[in-house]
């Protein structure tokens, strides 16, 4: 009896001893990531500026953005003049004298307003799906009637993205 009685009193000054417990935190972080893309359209380069075009896709661009609230994209035309309280892009010539050709674009199937010279054309207000949003950038001009000179008629557009 003798042996039990020692064994329970082990039993209780073990089972009396206090727990501890610990815990570890673990944490990263991803950093705000807007990113765009621009993939040519043939014929971009290779416009036959004596024929009209009406939405002529020049552009496939993907938007890209993590941040939880979403982005802005703004488009902006290096060649666009103002023209009876608007703003027109144009195609312009080479030449010392150079002659012009106007011509509207389309962003995701949207008209494209510029305001000196540059546009807001995508405003979400989520991020993106991992691989992005694709959208088409399109042109339409009248050079069938524009009479142009001989000459390389170029502008150049670009595309900015931000996280908000």
């Amino acid at each position: 009896m003798k042996h039990l009685s020692t064994i329970i009193a082990l039993a209780a000054t073990l089972g009396a001893s206090s727990a501890t417990a610990a815990g570890i935190t673990i944490q990263g972080a991803v950093s705000t990531s807007a990113t765009i893309t621009v993939s040519p359209a043939a014929p971009y380069n290779v416009l036959d500026l004596g024929t009209d075009q009406t939405d002529l896709k020049v552009a496939s661009v993907n938007e890209k953005c993590n941040k939880h609230n979403g982005y802005t994209v703004t488009l902006a035309s290096a060649k666009a003049e103002s023209n009876g309280g608007g703003t027109v892009a144009k195609l312009v010539g080479a030449l010392a004298s150079p002659e012009s050709l106007s011509y509207t674009m389309k962003y995701n199937s949207a008209a494209v307003t510029l305001v000196g010279g540059s546009a807001t054309v995508a405003n979400e207000t989520a991020k993106t799906l991992g691989i992005g949003v694709n959208k088409d950038l399109t042109i339409s001009y009248l050079g069938a009637a524009a009479n142009l000179a001989a000459d390389t008629y170029s502008d150049t557009i670009t595309l900015t993205i931000a996280a908000k």
